[in-house]
């Protein structure tokens, strides 16, 4: 069977495109099951249609006999605010009967794991969405001294950017502040490949919103399976 470790039902907001960032990470014996709600602006129109069609999408991952669900992207975070999506995040996993979470909230439960309260974040959002992430994490309980983004206004256009340009971000973020506990690239651009590069360019801890995505689905199921090369959340 394919998965016989695990097998992670992944809902994008948009679509699911591969090779990607989860190509790098994923553990033997790992599969991912991926499904989408076919978001094709960042637009609040495109958003609010996607949450509608939440509890009908996470269905089709309990038939596909799932283990966890992670709900990719920005779009229930940024629309319902922090706290009213950790009770939409609830209620769907007892609807389910599977753990359930979302990229932004996995993130947050990472930082938490790594002791770190500062951070400053690089998107390829608009600074609209910006906003509403920056606010995001805040609630969550994460200072967050800057966020910076590409003003990419469709999710497509996230993957056309060079592969490093989630690094050069980054890095341009920890220069404005040297002081400031890590870096985290949020979003479907190419994040993974350049945090360990990161962490041994600068000493910070950095994070990506897929790894982080992947730390909770291990968490939550019980698996210790150290993955090197891609920063300290997925090494130890």
């Amino acid at each position: 069977m394919s998965g016989w470790k695990a097998r992670i039902g992944y809902l994008s907001p948009s679509v699911f495109e591969t090779p990607s960032d989860w190509d790098l990470i994923l553990p033997k014996g790992f599969t991912i099951v991926a499904s989408g709600l076919n978001v094709q602006a960042h637009t609040e129109t495109e958003f609010n249609k996607a949450i509608d069609a939440l509890g009908a999408g996470l269905g089709i991952f309990a038939a596909e006999e799932c283990d966890a669900i992670l709900m990719g992207g920005i779009t229930l975070g940024t629309q319902r605010g922090y706290a009213a999506e950790q009770e939409i995040v609830a209620n769907l996993s007892r609807q389910v009967g599977l753990p359930v979470s979302t990229a932004m909230s996995a993130t947050v439960e990472a930082f938490k794991h790594l002791g770190i309260g500062t951070t400053v974040i690089a998107t390829a959002y608009k600074e609209s969405i910006n906003r509403a992430v920056k606010k995001y994490y805040e609630d969550g309980g994460i200072k967050v001294l800057a966020i910076k983004g590409l003003e990419v206004s469709k999710p497509v256009d996230q993957v056309k950017l060079p592969d490093y340009a989630s690094y050069k971000v980054a890095r341009e973020l920890l220069r404005l502040h040297p002081a400031v506990d890590s870096v985290l690239i949020q979003g479907r651009w190419r994040s993974v490949a350049y945090v360990q590069e990161l962490e041994d360019d600068t000493g910070k801890p950095a994070v990506s919103s897929t790894a982080a995505s992947l730390w909770w689905a291990m968490k939550a199921l019980g698996i210790k399976a150290p993955i090197e090369g891609y920063g300290k959340l997925l090494g130890g």
